[in-house]
């Protein structure tokens, strides 16, 4: 397996090689990530991180998420990646698709293991932001009133949505 490195802006002032197995510029979806929590961090009342550990996986792989808005996190000294206290909060998932890939076909999943962080750690809820207009096959099933019943079927506490629903929403806050 080869990886392509890329050097991104990770957290302020911090430059990060971030490995990835993708042959193509995958930074666009980080840059996508840091206006969205610009945009919250000005819009917004309450505490907004990003790249937050929130906790175990049901596989016991660290679960992190792009944002978390209203809950407690510390980072502990050495470290930039901030760690939820488990006390609240909304979980946030940013899903940027702008060519063909495989990002689309995670959404299903992303829904479970948030459902599950919910379950496991008391977060108040959890939204998919679907980001990017441009290659996606499955966005508008996603967005579909039938598919987002068949996913609050088995996943009650999650929602998803398109960015500009979700900056329109967030926008009032």
């Amino acid at each position: 397996m080869t990886f392509a490195w890329e050097s991104v802006t990770v957290y302020p002032y911090t430059k990060k090689l971030m490995a990835t197995t993708a042959s193509r510029d995958t930074t666009t979806g980080t840059l996508n990530e840091k206006e969205i929590e610009k945009f919250l961090v000005e819009n917004f009342a309450d505490a907004v991180k990003s790249q937050v550990n929130i906790g175990k996986k049901r596989n016991n792989g660290v679960h992190v998420v792009d944002l978390l808005i209203g809950g407690e996190t510390y980072t502990p000294k050495g470290r930039v990646r901030p760690i939820s206290n488990h006390k609240g909060g909304k979980l946030i998932s940013l899903k940027y698709q702008e060519v063909t890939g495989t990002a689309e076909e995670k959404v299903p999943f992303e829904v479970m293991k948030l459902q599950d962080a919910i379950d496991d750690y008391g977060y108040e809820s959890a939204i998919v932001v679907l980001c990017g207009d441009n290659g996606w096959s499955w966005k508008e099933e996603y967005l579909s009133d039938r598919f987002k019943k068949r996913m609050k079927s088995f996943c009650p506490d999650v929602t998803i949505m398109s960015q500009e629903e979700f900056l329109l929403e967030y926008s009032k806050k």
